[in-house]
């Protein structure tokens, strides 16, 4: 899968209101295994706290270039 689509879909499951803050040109490719698993463990929830959003989202902004 593209990270593109894997950003895509982390996106609309995290609820994100400001839908394309996750670009993939914003990220290195050296990135897509951490990215691939933060898409799997977002896949795997139906839900998430305001908290664990934050948290889900301030580890992708640590791994932007």
């Amino acid at each position: 899968m593209e990270m593109s689509q894997m950003l895509e879909e982390i996106e609309e499951n995290l609820n994100v209101v400001n839908k394309g803050i996750l670009k993939a040109k914003d990220f290195n490719e050296d990135n897509y295994d951490n990215i691939k698993e933060i898409h799997e463990f977002v896949s795997s929830r139906d839900n998430f706290s305001p908290q664990e959003t934050t948290m889900i989202l301030d580890e992708l902004k640590n791994l932007r270039n």
